[in-house]
This record gives C-alpha cells, structure tokens and sequence, in this order.
C-alpha cells in the first residue's frame, strides 16, 4: 500500500490528478475504471484542465450505474459524460458503460447489462487502472457490505439504505433499490488502484479498514489482497 496523507480534499484531487496523469504519459493507450461521485470528482476536473492532451487515447469502464432512476442526468454515465469523457476528448466509441443506449429501469436490463460488460473485460483483459472511493458505510462501487462476499463477476446488487441517501440521487422522489457494479474479478485483477477516501461521515468506515481485517461486512476491505493500490485521503 502506497499511502499519500493530505491535509485537504483539495490536496487530495491534486495528489491523485497528479499520480494519474504520471500513469498516463507511460501507456496513453491504458483501460481505466471510472469511479463516480464527490471524492474523484475535481481530481477529474484537474487532469481535464492540466493534461487533456494525454487522455484521449485513454478507454473508460464505468464502475457502477444505478438502476430505475427517473432522471438520467442522477445517473454515473452522466456524470461521466460531463466530468470525464467529453472534457478528456476520449471518443464514444473508447468509452464503455453498463448500458451505452439505454436507461435501465428494470432487474432484467440490469442483469443483461452485466453479463454484457462481464463479456467486455473478459475479452479485453484487466484493467489498468482502477479508481475506486469508499462509501460510509465501507462499499467498493456498488459492492454492499453483507455477511458474504457477492459473486466475483459484474453483479445487480441490492443497495444499502446508506447509498439509497446518496447525493447523486436525492432528488429521486423513489431511491433506487439496485444498482448494477463490477464485482471483486475486476477490481483484484486490476493492475494498480488509485483509492481516493476523503469526504464526511466516513471515519468509522476508514477506521475499520485500518485494521486490515478482511471482511464482507467492509468491502473496501478487500483492497488489502491487492498488491499495487495507491491510497490518497486526508483522513
């Protein structure tokens, strides 16, 4: 584990941008996991505004989408349309969501959508970087804690009460109850992962993790099998 402790969450989104676009200038042509939400959110917007001219050979796999929303501007691919693909000039046709054409609505979309990226990253092999945050309650993506670990492949998940209350989506009139995600497969056979844990509530979770324990009931806990992960946090 390759720590950087920083006094900020604006540290933070510098810190990372600035390992990121290190990684990038090596292999241009790397496959990245994209997290969504606050903690990756202006490190994105840095490497956009520092060092687009990098990017755009990049290819995208989007980490987690949620499912049954009535607005699709609450959704990831949104949020990766506008904060990460557009802005780093990566085309249409590099970038690979869940559903690229349609909104899923429904368990049965969803469970077609997985088996569908599942087939993708088989194919293509891991991932080159992977950008993970932690949820307060300890989640990877949409890997909820449990009493069990879930399956390794892209998986629907059913999602906790914690994340039904997540920013993306408080404007939802009726949260979402499933999400679709990558399962442990991706993430462990990803060749390095930034891990970006910064923003409020999430003490007791960061907490837990440092204990190293590996547990179902803290996904992030997980990250301590993988041999090459980069922690940035000002926790």
């Amino acid at each position: 584990m390759n720590k950087h402790q920083c006094k900020d969450y604006k540290e933070v989104s510098k810190t990372a941008a600035e390992w990121f676009i290190q990684k990038v200038k090596k292999n241009p042509v790397s496959k990245i996991g994209i997290a969504t939400g606050n903690s990756p959110l202006e490190m994105y917007r840095n490497i956009a505004k520092t060092a687009s001219q990098y990017t755009a050979s990049l290819s995208l796999f989007q980490l987690d989408e949620w499912v049954g929303l009535s607005e699709q501007q609450h959704s990831c691919k949104s949020f990766i349309e506008k904060e990460v693909r557009i802005p780093w000039g990566i085309p249409v046709e590099k970038t690979h969501y869940f559903s690229p054409s349609l909104h899923l609505t429904d368990k049965i979309q969803a469970e077609n959508a997985v088996a569908s990226m599942q087939k993708k990253l088989d194919e293509i092999g891991p991932l080159d970087i992977l950008i993970l945050g932690m949820g307060k309650n300890g989640h990877l993506g949409f890997i909820e804690p449990d009493e069990k670990w879930p399956p390794n492949t892209c998986y629907v998940s059913e999602l906790a009460a914690s994340t039904q209350n997540h920013t993306m989506i408080l404007s939802e009139q009726t949260p979402p109850t499933i999400g679709v995600t990558l399962g442990l497969k991706s993430i462990l056979e990803a060749k390095e992962i930034l891990f970006i844990v910064t923003g409020t509530g999430k003490t007791a979770a960061y907490t837990k993790w440092l204990t190293k324990e590996i547990t179902p009931s803290l996904p992030a806990s997980i990250l301590w099998k993988h041999p090459k992960v980069t922690l940035v946090t000002d926790m």
